[in-house]
């Protein structure tokens, strides 16, 4: 909890962690496709992005996501699978459906926006995705379950500049003896014969998959790998199947998308590259390759050791000119995770350390708790006894709510954090993404900035605002201007005790302030606006803090509201688009007035006449009365026009083109009532909320 803005607190939460972050953000999904004119590539033992210029993917993993993990489901290490957990559950709670719905909130909520902006405020460029391939395979033919979760994923990961390695972490047969792969057949003592992923058309199944994903993602440049199969450890004997079977995969991928990077881990849980290394004569002599197998390839290793074991392990991807990553480890000490952290940014082209969120383990960034209620399905399972049936509703209640980020059980490890914390990353404005106005910039976008810091914000729509903004602190932005003209300049700014002030300068020179006001809160955000003028063109625009003392969620750059003139209109709802229309066509005083159809019929017109300053009648053209607020409670008819301020309506242009209308007589806003879109719904008066059913679209007729 914050205690004071001052920048000399030694007190840092996950709110505070990152300072001068740079401006690489990806604005918005249209802008995308023009910011990546390429995809993420290779170059040497480099990854390079869109411009061509080294990247260095600071990732971590989502673990225990699409595929459990029964140490991390239960708080031990005894083997267990996915499968294994999900059919103890299903016992534990009474049938399988059940068990089911709990998968499927699991997986709606352990990974959300929240969970991705707070991985981005901590300095991670890159997630690696571990899914079960039944996702996509089922009785024998393709699905689709698991664009549900990956498509939400992308989407916030493009919010928040973050790219996507795809992982096929459990394969069709099994490609390990281990609980990870959901490997049913195998046990604690992990037998090799039990993987068959090399049997039969197990192969073909995982290269049929990957097509089909590649398929959906081959124009969407936030992905930036596909992860063939995660940890492969084929039988005794059979270890050089594994380089044909990924170029079998491989292959399927390149049927259809040629613009994503193939990810090949080595053999033996990812450790052994010799078994890929294609410039090795027994490689070679085993598996007839002996060329890069593609050219956008980048080979990963897996270890769970000593850092001293790491070392060399990058000779063979340097020798083959290709880049190597680290794609797992961890559970291990502080001390051991920063040197192999270290050793990955100095020798390798990324790393991945094993996970950001786990239950009941420490090594982790946050840990979640399980509560009474899931301490009692994990007796029943360990131990047997009455199935607790009755508990469902509380365990459905914990997916939906405790595994989500920023849940006040979670415990926070900040050694683990030290211990695989990106470099910070710098830039200037120089290069950096150019954002098309008018339209809505995150404040933390920006390209340059003095002393303020990033944290996690709790205001709508969540992800981060900038903070601990001092007198003469500022944040810069590249921006590019349609039109010239007069526009609206909104700001979301929070503040517990102090007022402050925002100077908005362009290409050097100020051309607006505005003051920001108390709110009582530094997650207590409220929207402020000023009016500004902007030439067209490319500029640079500097937000200035004279006076600090507030945060800065967004500002928008709107164009300027329009006042409404004199006219007859058809009145529709933004919300629902259905306009306002006197009920049943009566002509009588106190007839109701509803949303109804277009129709473009009398009792559908207005005569709007001007009687003061953005003050107007709404005349009915088929009754020829005034649209007028019931004295006697919220709604609104029409009555005969005698000039009474309830007959009188302040009408307000908004930055979108849409209206706001208030009774002059309360104040009260013009809204549809509950927010309702249906025929039928009435039109009443109400307190702003800002909502869409308080806004109104004016459409002249003849």
């Amino acid at each position: 909890m914050k205690i004071t803005k001052a920048k000399s607190n030694s007190m840092r939460t996950l709110a505070k962690l990152t300072q001068a972050v740079a401006c690489t953000t990806l604005l918005t999904i249209s802008s995308m496709q023009s910011a990546y004119a390429d995809f993420v590539s290779t170059d040497g033992t480099k990854i390079v992005d869109e411009q061509g210029n080294e990247l260095f993917l600071s990732g971590i993993n989502l673990g225990n996501w699409l595929v459990w993990e029964g140490y991390l489901m239960m708080g031990d290490f005894n083997y267990r699978t996915h499968t294994q957990f999900f059919n103890e559950l299903s016992s534990a709670l009474g049938s399988s459906d059940r068990a089911a719905e709990f998968e499927y909130q699991w997986r709606l909520n352990y990974v959300d926006e929240q969970a991705i902006a707070d991985l981005k405020a901590l300095g991670f460029n890159s997630v690696r995705v571990p899914f079960n391939y039944n996702l996509f395979w089922w009785n024998g033919q393709l699905r689709d379950n698991g664009f549900e979760y990956f498509d939400r994923l992308i989407e916030w990961c493009r919010k928040y500049d973050i790219y996507v390695l795809l992982d096929m972490h459990g394969a069709p047969g099994y490609q390990n003896p281990g609980d990870h792969a959901d490997n049913v057949n195998s046990n604690a003592s992990q037998p090799r014969e039990s993987v068959t992923f090399w049997d039969g058309n197990n192969v073909q199944i995982a290269a049929t998959i990957w097509r089909h994903i590649a398929n959906r993602y081959k124009d969407e440049p936030v992905v930036w790998g596909y992860d063939l199969i995660n940890e492969p450890v084929p039988q005794d004997g059979r270890e050089y199947e594994l380089l044909p079977s990924l170029i079998t995969m491989r292959n399927a991928i390149r049927e259809v998308d040629n613009n994503h990077i193939i990810v090949a881990e080595g053999s033996w849980w990812g450790s052994d590259l010799s078994k890929i290394d294609w410039s090795n004569g027994q490689t070679q002599a085993q598996t007839g390759i002996n060329y890069q197998w593609d050219s956008k390839l980048v080979y990963q290793i897996h270890h769970y050791g000593p850092v001293a074991d790491t070392l060399g392990r990058e000779d063979i991807t340097n020798n083959l000119n290709i880049p190597l990553i680290i794609g797992e480890y961890g559970e291990t000490d502080e001390a051991n995770l920063l040197a192999i952290t270290n050793w990955a940014k100095q020798e390798l082209a990324g790393y991945f350390p094993w996970s950001f969120k786990k239950m009941s383990h420490d090594r982790t960034l946050w840990t979640i708790p399980a509560n009474s209620e899931y301490e009692q399905v994990k007796a029943y399972i360990n131990h047997g006894g009455t199935p607790p049936t009755h508990l469902y509703d509380a365990m459905i209640s914990f997916a939906k709510n405790n595994v989500r980020n920023g849940h006040n059980s979670h415990i926070w490890h900040q050694g683990f954090y030290n211990g695989v914390k990106p470099d910070p990353q710098s830039t200037t404005c120089q290069n950096a993404a150019r954002f098309s106005l008018p339209g809505q910039i995150e404040a933390e976008q920006f390209c340059e900035s003095h002393g303020v810091e990033l944290e996690i914000t709790s205001d709508t729509n969540g992800g981060q605002n900038i903070g601990y903004i001092d007198s003469g602190d500022y944040t810069q932005y590249n921006i590019s201007v349609a039109t010239a003209g007069q526009y609206t300049f909104q700001a979301r700014v929070a503040s517990l005790d102090t007022a402050g002030q925002i100077n908005i300068q362009l290409n050097g020179s100020s051309e607006a302030s505005l003051s920001t006001p108390v709110t009582g809160g530094w997650q207590s955000f409220t929207t402020i606006e000023t009016s500004v003028y902007l030439p067209a063109g490319n500029h640079s625009l500097r937000l200035a803090y004279p006076y600090g003392g507030f945060n800065l969620n967004w500002f928008n750059i709107a164009n300027a509201p329009q006042s409404l003139q004199a006219g007859t209109y058809i009145i529709s709802n933004v919300s629902s688009g259905r306009v306002i229309d006197v009920d049943g066509v009566s002509s009588a005083d106190g007839a109701n007035v509803h949303l109804w159809d277009n129709f473009d019929a009398p009792n559908q017109r207005w005569h709007v006449t001007a009687v003061g300053e953005s003050v107007f009648e709404l005349v009915s053209q088929h009754s020829n009365a005034c649209l007028d607020a019931d004295s006697g409670s919220d709604n609104v008819h029409q009555w005969s026009c005698f000039g009474s301020n309830n007959q009188r309506w302040l009408i307000e242009g908004l930055p979108n083109g849409a209206y706001r209308v208030s009774s002059q007589a309360t104040g009260d806003i013009l809204e549809a009532q509950y927010g309702a879109i249906a025929n039928g719904t009435n039109v009443r008066t109400a307190a702003a909320n800002g909502a869409d059913a308080q806004s109104w679209w004016f459409s002249p007729v003849p």
